[in-house]
């Protein structure tokens, strides 16, 4: 029953915020409807035109899929030229049908366009990429002048259904995204705290219970990404009045963090057999057990929390009256010290935005931060869309001069192939990843496909194979390419099927074998043709990774000194866990080959630890009052800011292969630091608790100072003491 339970939960969560299935519906239906409607128009006018009707179809998922302004309005803009783009190659590709190569020159230059314009707004892409997959739909069916009136009403039929479902039908509600990602969130985090329960009442945790673990933490990282993308489109306190967006950020990160804290401190907690101590076992179960029950969003609903808070507060008093110098106790005491701090703090955020939604008082928004204006870097030489584009030009002539060769009816196919495998790719690594999963999906997707159209007459059974691979195709197309070149290569072998009467295994090995060839083209020329390495666009983002990290680190560290300092470090460190995730995407081609993987794993290893390190510092204890009056104390906070944004910076030209480069141990500081604390001198009382808050507050900043001292050691930086 657990296990069906949890199965079930894990179903309902995996699509945070329903964005691909809501995608993936309105795709299919605009199909559906734009091919009945069209056929109905057919069938009435007597016309037999059936390719009308498939074109319809292709732009009413194409106007769904291509159509990615960042506002209604533009995009509703961008649907109606879809279909003047659509209407106009489709006039040229039948005015050219009769000139030979005219068609060749001409479908080239669409593919040029296509990755050229990008770089002046993703309008002029969907509108290049509508007339490129036009333009090669006339080609493929070889469409005539005369035909040119039923494919263009199919095109505005095609295009009125995008619309329609884009618009009145489907329109974005991002009220009803947010609920749902965070309905999503929740729902992955009771799956998490499940887990968390059965490890505290193991005896002996199993390696494999740690693996599912890990796993589920990695979804709800990604579920609190989605929330938090979300939360900058819409204010919550349309959904839950009272509530603003920093708190709503604040409490999901809170939460992830409780989670990731969860992890090793309960491992070690069992190693070190502290469950054996029966009081500590249940206090932790009770605790755990009373946030799962929590329904912080609902505010007419705080039971659960005031258990959690009670449960918090004894197991604080069991804590002190365990003597931390008593051995039975000392080497895991600050184990349940860590649970219990970071606990705090989530119920803490939980009843506060309890209190917001009860109260119904929208609190004031804090005044955002200035925003220094991002003025990229003039590039030397050609720029990426240009260069981009080029490899594009060359593979596109190269897959027609083979495709000719290979399948002389279908020479466009490879073409085809070759387009796709460059688009959205930026490295040789990416590039490759790439070719091999649309090779494998077009593979299995044919095979499967052929065997399936064996097995089923033409018909309605067919058709509605045929739009369920639709849906199926861009459904799974976010989790993993591969999945989207099966079921398309599957509506593929149904649609020729349909049209030519039969599917033979030469069509579809044609196809295959293709597919091989186009993507093995494009993939010669990513490498070839301004090549972009893999460790280039590593080094690229890992640097970006490290300037974001020293802002997240100054800003945390100028509160200290300045009373008046704003710092939304949730939002910030949301950012660093996008940049991390970017890096370990940019990585994935060399973690998964066998070139040079082991010392990038270490590398992707310390980055992960800064980023824990980073979170424990929006976790900290005085996110609120965090100015220190004593004027001693500001000194020796700006000497760590200096000398920690110092190793940053050395880091950087390290990262970018500079050389004599130098980085400060601060170990003499830190030592200087805590040495000064006078714990027997009652008459400076007031003055000790802050050195205590001081001490507490940047041990992660010397965490991820050491972090990055061994990353710029192992980039060949020397490594000196703050004296010098």
């Amino acid at each position: 029953m657990f296990i069906f339970s949890y199965w079930f939960s894990r179903l309902v969560a995996a699509d945070p915020g329903r964005k691909r299935l809501k995608t993936a519906s309105k795709a299919t239906i605009s199909v559906i409807t734009a091919v009945v409607i069209m056929l109905i128009v057919l069938k009435v006018a007597g016309s037999s035109q059936i390719t009308a009707a498939i074109l319809s179809g292709v732009i009413g998922l194409m106007g769904i899929l291509v159509v990615n302004d960042e506002t209604t309005k533009a995009k509703k803009v961008t649907t109606g030229l879809v279909a003047l783009s659509s209407a106009v190659s489709l006039g040229i590709g039948s005015f050219l049908s009769q000139y030979g190569q005219g068609e060749n020159v001409f479908l080239v230059l669409l593919v040029f366009l296509s990755f050229y314009l990008q770089k002046f707004g993703i309008r002029y892409f969907s509108l290049s990429m509508v007339a490129f997959m036009s333009f090669y739909f006339a080609s493929i069916l070889h469409v005539t002048f005369s035909q040119l009136p039923w494919l263009l009403a199919g095109v505005i039929v095609g295009a009125c259904c995008a619309f329609i479902y884009n618009f009145v039908i489907f329109k974005d509600r991002p009220a009803n995204v947010l609920r749902s990602s965070m309905k999503s969130f929740h729902i992955q985090v009771n799956l998490v705290l499940d887990l968390i329960i059965e490890l505290i009442q193991k005896k002996q945790i199993e390696p494999a219970q740690i693996k599912q673990y890990n796993r589920n933490i990695k979804k709800l990282a990604e579920y609190a990404r989605v929330a938090s993308e979300e939360l900058g489109n819409t204010d919550p306190h349309d959904i839950w009045p009272g509530v603003i967006a920093e708190q709503m950020r604040l409490y999901v990160f809170d939460i992830v963090m409780l989670l990731q804290t969860y992890s090793p401190a309960i491992r070690k907690l069992s190693e070190l057999k502290a469950f054996n101590h029966f009081d500590i076992q249940q206090l932790l179960l009770k605790l755990v057990e009373s946030i799962r029950e929590a329904e912080v969003l609902n505010g007419n609903s705080t039971h659960s929390l005031a258990d959690a808070a009670q449960h918090l507060q004894e197991l604080r008093q069991k804590l002190s009256e365990l003597e931390p110098q008593d051995k039975r106790y000392k080497d895991w005491l600050y184990l349940i010290r860590r649970i219990e701090t970071i606990s705090n703090h989530v119920i803490d955020e939980a009843y506060e935005l309890q209190q917001a939604i009860v109260k119904q008082e929208k609190q004031p928004q804090k005044e955002a931060e200035e925003k220094e204006d991002d003025e990229s870097k003039e590039e030397t030489g050609l720029k990426p869309s240009t260069k981009k584009s080029i490899q594009a030009v060359i593979t596109a002539v190269a897959t027609l001069i083979f495709g000719s060769f290979l399948s002389p009816s279908h020479q466009y196919w490879a073409l085809l192939a070759g387009y796709l495998v460059l688009l959205g790719t930026e490295t040789i690594g990416s590039t490759f990843v790439k070719a091999v999963q649309r090779s494998v999906g077009t593979l299995l997707g044919a095979a499967v496909g052929f065997v399936v159209a064996s097995f089923v007459s033409p018909g309605i059974l067919e058709i509605t194979l045929l739009f369920i691979c639709v849906f199926m195709a861009f459904y799974f197309f976010p989790i993993t390419y591969s999945f989207m070149s099966f079921w398309i290569t599957m509506m593929l072998a149904f649609m020729y099927d349909m049209l030519l009467g039969g599917i033979s295994e030469s069509l579809l090995l044609a196809r295959v074998l293709d597919t091989v060839v186009g993507v093995g083209i494009g993939l010669a020329v990513s490498a070839l043709v301004f090549p972009k390495r893999t460790r280039d666009k590593i080094t690229d983002t890992s640097v970006e990774y490290v300037a974001a990290l020293k802002e997240f680190v100054h800003t945390y560290l100028h509160r200290f000194t300045n009373q008046y300092a704003f710092a939304n470090l949730a939002d910030k460190g949301m950012e660093l866990e996008k940049k991390l995730k970017q890096l370990h995407v940019d990585s994935d081609p060399i973690i998964k080959g066998f070139v040079g993987r082991s010392r990038l794993q270490q590398f992707l290893t310390v980055f992960t630890a800064i980023n824990y390190y980073a979170k424990h510092l929006v976790a900290s204890s005085t996110r609120n009052e965090a100015f220190y009056k004593e004027a001693e104390f500001h000194g020796v906070v700006k000497e760590v800011e200096e000398k920690v944004a110092s190793n940053f910076s050395q880091l950087e030209k390290a990262l970018r292969g500079e050389r004599g480069t130098y980085v400060y141990t601060l170990e003499d500081v830190r030592q200087k630091i805590e040495q000064s604390l006078d714990y027997f001198d009652t008459s400076v009382q007031s003055r000790n608790l802050q050195h205590l808050q001081l001490l507490h507050n940047i041990y992660y900043v010397w965490k991820i100072n050491q972090s990055v001292v061994h990353l710029a050691k192992e980039l060949g930086a020397e490594e000196i003491s703050s004296e010098n």
